[in-house]
């Protein structure tokens, strides 16, 4: 993100009275959370639903102390720490989900009201989210029926692939010690730790909007995970410079594994498909509508506007800074879906100054 966009960024924070700021999260540690819900409410701000914010989408509408809080993709971490702060403040949230990756159990997994009670310690939690990534339908209709949670749709699958051999970034690990690339580890089959920290993650596109894959030597994956092992395994991301050693050691070694090369992508995630069955699933397994379609990777292509709009979706949410070369254009009559920008949630904290 350069310094025009994050000007545009503190301008739609602090001036921008259009519609509601709408903030994107995927997970959170519950201190971070209640920190922010805190400024929040002390800045009086009001924390929308699903239908309150169809409400605020009309023309001519000014709210400036409005705002909407968004998790993509439906991690465990959403049933043990946000939903269990939700119900402590009383606000509301919107949950977007894959249901492939959702699971169908009635086994019970704790949250943070159990460790509260004394009856899980915290490793406990930690456990949980290793056993079971994603959320299961039971938790996700307990948490609808509080009235506080909205459930929509990040697609079906939510398929993730490597379009270019740019590094962008490295593996590491996030809230409960868990992977920070979330897609990669998940369709890599869940790997150890001792495997994973380092490993890089190239530019990235989800699959309906890739023609060709790119296909790295995966021995760059096992050499940079050796390198992190030998520096103090999950310790060395306790390092402020940790990213910039992992990109000097990666570009002086490179040559030594380069034999990567480009495939087409064949039998990968359908568009059309992906946006119509997800809400289908979701509604049929929740009994409520599925209004609101969160695009994976904030990517989109102007054709699946038509898509979007005769699977019956309201909105569109996508990132701070849509892709110029994939957005998908905003349209400004109500029979079609609003595209919603939204922020990503470490912005919150620039609340204060406002």
């Amino acid at each position: 993100m350069n310094a025009l966009d994050r000007t545009r960024i503190l301008y739609r924070l602090g001036f921008d009275t259009s519609r509601p700021k709408i903030f994107s999260f995927h997970d959170c540690l519950p201190d971070v959370f209640s920190m922010y819900i805190d400024l929040l409410i002390y800045k009086r701000y009001k924390m929308l639903g699903a239908q309150e914010l169809i409400e605020r989408l009309g023309p001519h509408t000014k709210f400036k102390k409005e705002v909407v809080l968004t998790f993509d993709d439906g991690r465990r971490n959403c049933w043990t720490v946000i939903f269990p702060l939700l119900k402590k403040y009383k606000i509301k949230a919107c949950f977007f989900i894959i249901p492939s990756r959702i699971k169908e159990t009635d086994e019970y997994f704790p949250n943070l009201e159990d460790y509260w009670r004394g009856r899980v310690s915290w490793e406990n939690l930690y456990v949980s989210h290793r056993r079971q990534p994603y959320l299961t339908w039971k938790e996700l209709e307990v948490m609808q029926a509080s009235g506080l949670v909205d459930i929509f749709s990040h697609s079906l699958r939510h398929e993730v692939v490597a379009i270019s051999s740019k590094v962008i970034d490295f593996q590491h690990p996030g809230v409960y010690e868990m992977p920070v690339y979330f897609d990669e580890w998940f369709q890599s089959g869940e790997p150890q730790p001792d495997t994973l920290w380092g490993v890089p993650i190239y530019e990235r596109a989800w699959a309906p909007l890739a023609s060709n894959i790119y296909l790295p030597n995966r021995q760059g994956d096992l050499f940079m995970a050796e390198f992190v092992k030998k520096n103090g395994k999950f310790l060395f991301f306790k390092k402020r410079d940790w990213r910039a050693k992992l990109f000097e050691y990666f570009y002086a070694h490179k040559k030594s594994f380069s034999s990567s090369h480009f495939k087409k992508l064949e039998d990968k995630e359908d568009a059309a498909q992906s946006i119509i069955e997800s809400k289908k699933i979701i509604e049929n397994k929740l009994k409520n509508s599925c209004i609101f379609f969160s695009l994976p990777l904030y990517q989109g292509m102007p054709e699946m506007l038509t898509i979007i709009t005769d699977a019956g979706y309201k909105a569109v949410f996508t990132g701070p800074v849509p892709d110029k070369a994939q957005k998908i254009p905003l349209n400004h009559k109500r029979q079609r879906p609003f595209l919603l920008n939204r922020i990503p949630s470490f912005w919150i904290k620039f609340l204060t100054y406002f």
